[in-house]
């Protein structure tokens, strides 16, 4: 059931009017375009900044774009120089002519890829540029680390190719170059490899027991324009030595030597040990004077 409700006969509540802000009257005064108004405070006073001699029109130049320069592409070709019909009697004489017609024009070659041949296969020799290919970062880092590498990706490439008569032939794959050439190749790994006659004079020259400097002296004196340096030499006379030793470790390869030469030696370990404590030796001839002359020793003991 709906009861009706009467609204009220109250009067609605009075709207209260908005607020109105006086008006502002703005006059020109003097023609110099500033407001004036009513009941407004004084306009702050103008602060003059001294620029000196400089005048405001003097605005900075603007600021020019930077132009690099052009990159400019180095491109050599040697496909001429290389490009032979003659055929070489073993793979050592390829690699030879190579390498010298290489180290006259100013670069180095290594080799790329090889093959000797066999279940079916050709044997062949790949030499490409030494500073061809990109830098490989070895997973053993060294003490220090690699700044810059030579290597730039140079395409010139040759390949060497056994013929069936047995001689060698040299074809020219890519002859160009991506880098400048160097007048002096001092330094580099290959170009200062020793060729086969001068490895046989340093093996003399370490028989005779030459030091390396006098060793590396007489090497530029039998060839002035050899890239040869100190480390070369180094190396040359390391990898002798320990083909004349061979697995034998120090104190085995001094005890043979002993022998072979006929010392007379005596050794004494220590005890409970098979470690060698002292080494005694003397050559025959050193015997048979001390024999002679008894009355006059001398010993030397290192």
């Amino acid at each position: 059931m709906v009861v009706p409700v009467d609204a009220p006969n109250d009067d609605p509540p009075e709207i209260e009017p908005p607020i109105v802000l006086p008006l502002l009257l703005l006059e020109d005064v003097h023609g110099s375009g500033i407001a004036k108004s009513e009941n407004l405070p004084p306009p702050p006073p103008k602060l003059e900044i001294s620029l000196g001699d400089a005048k405001v029109d003097d605005a900075p130049p603007p600021i020019r774009l930077v132009v690099p320069p052009p990159v400019v592409v180095v491109c050599i070709d040697h496909r001429e120089h290389f490009t032979t019909t003659h055929k070489f009697a073993t793979h050592n004489d390829l690699l030879e002519w190579v390498r010298e017609k290489a180290r006259k024009l100013g670069f180095s070659t290594i080799i790329g890829k090889s093959d000797n041949g066999g279940n079916g296969r050709s044997a062949f020799v790949t030499l490409i540029c030494e500073r061809g290919g990109l830098y490989t970062e070895y997973k053993r880092k060294s003490q220090r680390e690699i700044l810059c590498s030579v290597k730039c990706e140079c395409p010139f490439w040759l390949r060497g190719y056994l013929l069936t008569g047995g001689d060698w032939s040299l074809k020219v794959g890519d002859g160009k170059h991506n880098h400048e050439m160097t007048n002096v190749l001092k330094g580099h790994k290959i170009a200062g490899c020793l060729n086969p006659n001068e490895r046989v004079h340093l093996q003399e020259m370490v028989d005779s027991n030459i030091p390396p400097r006098q060793m590396l002296t007489n090497l530029r004196k039998r060839n002035p324009t050899t890239s040869t340096t100190i480390k070369h030499v180094y190396n040359a006379c390391h990898r002798y030595r320990r083909s004349i030793s061979g697995t034998r470790n120090d104190m085995q390869h001094l005890l043979k030597s002993l022998v072979d030469n006929g010392y007379v030696y005596h050794c004494r370990k220590y005890r409970d040990s098979d470690d060698v404590s002292d080494v005694f030796w003397a050559h025959p001839n050193s015997i048979k004077l001390f024999n002679t002359f008894s009355t006059v020793l001398v010993l030397d003991s290192t």
